[in-house]
Formats: C-alpha cells, structure tokens, sequence
C-alpha cells in the first residue's frame, strides 16, 4: 500500500477568506477553521484546535462564494508542513490543503460527539470504521443536497 496523507475534519471558519494569485496565476483561498476536541479541559473549558486551510482553483473559488466566518463545513484534505522566516527565527505551521469542501449543518459533529470512545488514546477498529461510515455518509449527503440545489435553481429558471 502506498503511502496516505488524508485528513477528514468538521468544524467552522473563524474568519472571511482570502483570496490569493500566485505568480504561476493559480488563485488559493485561505481561511482558518476550527475544530472543537470531544473533550473538555479539567476546568470545563472546551479544547479546540485551530488550522489553516488552501483551497485551490476552483475549490477556492467555491470558497470565496460560500464560506463566511463561522461558516460550518466538512473539509478533506491533506496535511502539509510548512516553514517560513518570522523575526529571525525558523517557523512552521501546519496547514490543510482542502481536496473537498462543503458546509454541513453540524449532524456530523454531533454524531461524532455521541461515539463512545473518541476521547481514548487509541480507537477500534470497530470506531475507526464508524468513523469512516459517517464520513462517506456525510459526503453522498452533500453531494444529494448540491443535487437539490441545482434542480431548485433550474425550476426558478
């Protein structure tokens, strides 16, 4: 088997995009998501994780027409390791390159919410398939709703 890089995460964006034109003329929208742990801290707090996802080409586009700050989606992608310069000092910053995006209405966070045993250190396999399931669920789901929506804008036609 070959090596895999894939990462299916749900959350919301914490800020407009961006649109940006690379040299080579390719356009990638930036924005930062959030994703809440199933877990809260000893004190009550919840743990969240913050990111900050490429989308690219049209992807991107879809982006910079559909996402707004606290916008809640499903995002697969990959994970990247980047390092820049900052003040002198090497930095590096983990970012998602998006392969797929849609909004999603938090169902899938939910769900995951209610699976026993996401806080353990370690899942099942049994878990990791559940996880899976919801996932393919949740795609054909959005996939059925962008069909929706496309028949309702030709019946507006």
């Amino acid at each position: 088997m070959a090596d895999l890089n894939f990462v299916a995460l749900t959350g919301f964006s914490t800020r407009e995009p961006a649109l940006r034109q690379k040299s080579s003329g390719q356009v990638k929208a930036e924005f930062s998501f959030e994703v809440d742990r199933p877990f809260l801290r000893a004190n009550g707090e919840p743990v969240s994780d913050l990111f900050l996802v490429d989308a690219w080409q049209e992807l991107g586009e879809w982006v910079m027409e559909n996402v707004k700050s606290g916008t809640r989606l499903m995002i697969v992608g990959t994970l990247n390791k980047e390092s820049y310069n900052s003040h002198g000092a090497r930095e590096h910053m983990t970012i998602v390159k998006a392969k797929y995006i849609r909004k999603t209405s938090g169902t899938l966070a939910d769900q995951c919410g209610e699976m026993a045993g996401l806080r353990g250190d370690t899942w099942s396999q049994e878990l990791l398939l559940t996880a899976c399931d919801m996932i393919q669920e949740a795609i054909r789901d959005s996939g059925a709703a962008a069909a929706r929506d496309a028949v309702e804008v030709a019946d507006e036609a």
